[in-house]
């Protein structure tokens, strides 16, 4: 007779001597349920062929959305001009060069600026302007057509080679803009200065080194849009050097704070930049520089209740400090004695002498001594026997009773401001 007996469980040395050690990663075992799983997931993964769709990118496309891009970016920004807009479409027009092209350029370029060179080292030899048979004979040149097609070609290779790389220029510019370039500054200064230092680096380009034109003029480039940006950053200008000292000085302000745990004094700063203490206070003294509008509206705290409808600004306050000339003092004192007898003409003796207090417009003579100016409620309260209260209600009470003759009294305000 034949039992069923059911089959002994595997032991886990055994289940592991059976399994696969053939696996390619170190410490891990190859299992077909996990392969087959994970083959399985990636086949659902994949998309259909109508879920993909092809992305065109030509050339023409991608300058197409390039030159849309710029242009949205001009339009946010609030320090490009107009004009610049107009000359970024401009620089996009003039193909580039190959290779080849901007070796020959340089060249020729190089070669008008030797003989121009050449002529004024001649003209520094003999005293007076060589003839055009000194000058051919210097250059190795045939006659002077010859010469003069040689710097024409130069000059028009130079203008070539600019032109056709201008694109370096707006890209540094591109750059500015792109990180925030404030409407305190104009980005087309700063395209001027870049094309400038472009010329500069297409005159001094020696395509004999082996560097490509790009290579060389970015340096200058960047160097003049830098300081450029330096130079509109204030109103008052502030040479390039100390702009450079103040940022070294701000470097090792910041490390030695960290490793003396305290703030380091004038001789350890300066000692760590390398420069004198009185260097070191003339470079914080320019850098403090602060310019003020004249047209800002101040709070003047000297004139108690000034009027709302029109407040003080620096130019009141700077021509309030500069000595009056004879014209202006007879003009002052006439206007006051008009107001005044305005004011009596409208109002009782009473309510007259409270507002020449109020607004200092009293003869000082007969104040009280250490008196002066216009006074607050609380000291013509004082001087009048009444509460502030009732001054300051009469006070306003004559007011409106003069509502009619406001506009003398700004006037007048104009006048004394």
């Amino acid at each position: 007779m034949k039992l069923n007996l059911p089959k002994p469980t595997p032991s886990r040395a055994a289940r592991k001597k059976n399994q696969n050690k053939s696996s390619t990663m170190p410490g891990f075992i190859k299992d077909d349920n996990l392969d087959g799983h994970i083959a399985n997931r990636s086949l659902r993964m994949v998309a259909s062929r109508r879920q993909v769709s092809r992305m065109v990118r030509s050339k023409s496309a991608k300058l197409k959305r390039r030159q849309v891009n710029s242009e949205a970016m001009y339009r946010k920004s609030a320090s490009v001009p107009d004009s610049l807009v107009d000359y970024a479409q401009e620089i996009h027009s003039v193909s580039r060069v190959t290779p080849k092209e901007e070796i020959e350029l340089g060249t020729k370029t190089q070669e008008a600026i030797r003989l121009q060179r050449m002529y004024e080292d001649l003209q520094a030899k003999y005293g007076r302007d060589p003839t055009d048979d000194e000058w051919c004979a210097e250059a190795g040149k045939i006659n002077m057509e010859a010469l003069r097609q040689a710097i024409d070609d130069g000059i028009e290779a130079k203008n070539q080679l600019v032109a056709s790389n201008l694109r370096m220029v707006q890209r540094v510019v591109n750059l500015y803009i792109r990180n925030g370039l404030g409407s305190e500054y104009n980005a087309g200064d700063l395209m001027q200065d870049g094309t400038m230092a472009l010329i500069r680096a297409a005159e001094k380009f020696e395509p004999e080194r082996g560097f490509r034109f790009s290579t060389y003029a970015m340096y200058w480039i960047r160097s003049a849009v830098k300081r450029s940006q330096t130079m509109q950053s204030r109103i008052v200008n502030v040479p390039q050097r100390i702009h450079e000292t103040y940022k070294r000085v701000s470097k090792a302000e910041t490390r030695l704070r960290k490793e003396l745990g305290r703030e380091p004094n004038k001789t350890e700063l300066a000692a760590a930049c390398d420069i004198t203490t009185v260097q070191l206070d003339r470079c914080r003294r320019a850098m403090q520089q602060a310019a003020f509008s004249l047209d800002a509206e101040v709070q003047n705290t000297y004139k108690p209740n000034s009027s709302t409808t029109r407040k003080d600004t620096m130019y009141d306050i700077v021509a309030a400090k500069v000595d009056e000339t004879e014209y202006e003092k007879t003009q002052r004192l006439m206007m006051r004695e008009h107001l005044i007898s305005t004011l009596r003409r409208y109002l009782s003796p009473h309510e007259v002498d409270l507002l020449l207090l109020r607004y200092g417009l009293m003869d000082e003579r007969a104040l009280p001594r250490g008196m002066s100016g216009p006074l607050t409620i609380a000291q013509v309260s004082q001087l009048v026997g009444l509460k502030p209260d009732k001054v300051r209600r009469i006070i306003i009470n004559s007011q409106k009773q003069l509502r009619h003759l406001m506009k003398e009294w700004e006037d007048f305000e104009c006048e004394l401001a």
